[in-house]
C-alpha cells in the first residue's frame, strides 16, 4: 500500500462517504446483546405481520405460492 499507514478512522470516513449512517451504526453498537436480540425479534414480528397482510390481501404468498387460478 505504498507505505501508507492504515488508520481505523479512515474506514469510518470511507463508510460515511459511501452513505453509511454512522450515527445509527454507533447507536446499534451501543446496545447490549439482549437489546439487539429484542430489536431483531420486533423487526421479525413486523415482517411476519406484513407478509400475512400481503397474503390476506392477494390470497397467496407471492414468495412461495402461485397465484390462485381464476
Amino acid at each position: 500500500m505504498g507505505g501508507e499507514t492504515y488508520k481505523p478512522q479512515d474506514a469510518w470516513e470511507r463508510a460515511r462517504l459511501d452513505g453509511v449512517d454512522i450515527d445509527q451504526l454507533e447507536y446499534l453498537l451501543s446496545l447490549t446483546p439482549s437489546e439487539r436480540i429484542t430489536r431483531h425479534e420486533q423487526a421479525l414480528a413486523m415482517v411476519r405481520k406484513l407478509r400475512k397482510a400481503g397474503s390476506d390481501l392477494y390470497g397467496h404468498d407471492p414468495r412461495t405460492d402461485q397465484p390462485p387460478s381464476e
